[in-house]
């Protein structure tokens, strides 16, 4: 109950400098988690095997995000789970889909392309669809499950473990998936070097996950992308080829998602007021993005 109150508290201070541009809004029960990556393009992987196998994130995912997904429908919420690629045709893939309830979005974009939100035009990225799930649905929160590679060699030791959230709406559920991993995961069985997990905002335009987490951020939804786990890291790997260990990990995203939902209907949302107003995450504002021509942006910076 006291964390539950510090979050409370953390999320009233933080927004309170915003309250003439955010307003009390009833988002449901709905929370969206999202596989990383797709099939064919896996995200991170370990350097070697582990155990007698290759882990590879978005296959990792495809098996353990059901624990997640039933550690919130457990508490009473809603919960689906979305990929931006396209469905497996094989198991064991396809027999986690069937039994996990994966919704695919059949938008894998091929060579990382990078493209516009259909509601927020100038948020551009890869992945953006499952935002754009996020935001049709009207969902709750949005969790992007995903795990973290420095290097192509096995590293021992610390890793920079930690959860990005979104400007505007992503501090409290950051804060408790942060609390979660080092309470429960990080150095408690998932060696770190004694170091824990921090919390960082993306909101700049062309960097990873920004796209995703602006458009939500406009929308009014909290959202968080998990990268607390190194894969080139052997201590991480070695807790994760374990099925013991990958439950507990996603046990504890799970639990950390809905001690932010028992706090979510205190907690006021900032809206984007103007969409045509530009900022640091609009398409144009980093050099790269200039350098490119994405169908259908809209470029506020000229």
């Amino acid at each position: 109950m006291r964390f539950l109150h510090f979050l409370l508290i953390m999320a009233t201070a933080t927004l309170v400098a915003c309250s003439q541009v955010v307003q009390r809004l009833h988002p449901g029960d709905l929370v969206v988690l999202d596989i990383g990556h797709y099939l064919g393009a896996p995200g991170a992987t370990t350097p070697g095997p582990v155990d007698g196998r290759i882990i590879r994130e978005c296959e990792f995912w495809h098996q353990y995000a059901t624990v997640v997904k039933q550690e919130v429908r457990r508490a009473g919420f809603r919960c689906v789970i979305i990929n931006r690629g396209n469905p497996p045709t094989s198991d064991p893939l396809r027999s986690f889909a069937r039994r996990s309830g994966i919704i695919y979005l059949r938008r894998p974009d091929i060579g990382g392309a990078r493209y516009p939100s259909h509601y927020f035009p100038d948020r551009v990225a890869s992945g953006m669809v499952s935002a754009d799930y996020a935001i049709y649905n009207r969902a709750a929160c949005v969790v992007f499950l995903h795990h973290n590679s420095s290097g192509s060699r096995w590293t021992n030791g610390a890793s920079p473990s930690v959860i990005l959230c979104n400007q505007y709406n992503g501090a409290v559920l950051a804060e408790s998936l942060r609390s979660a991993m080092e309470r429960e995961i990080l150095n408690h069985g998932m060696p770190n070097g004694g170091r824990g997990c921090g919390t960082e905002v993306r909101c700049v335009d062309a960097e990873r996950s920004a796209g995703w987490l602006n458009a939500c951020d406009d929308a009014g939804i909290p959202a968080a992308v998990v990268e607390s786990a190194f894969l080139n890291n052997r201590g991480h790997a070695d807790f994760l080829a374990t099925d013991a260990g990958a439950r507990a990990y996603a046990q504890a995203v799970g639990r950390a998602i809905v001690q932010f939902m028992r706090v979510s209907p205190s907690v006021r949302r900032h809206r984007r007021t103007d969409p045509n107003a530009p900022d640091r995450g609009s398409f144009g504002y980093a050099a790269e993005s200039r350098r490119l021509h994405v169908p259908g942006a809209k470029l506020l910076i000229r």
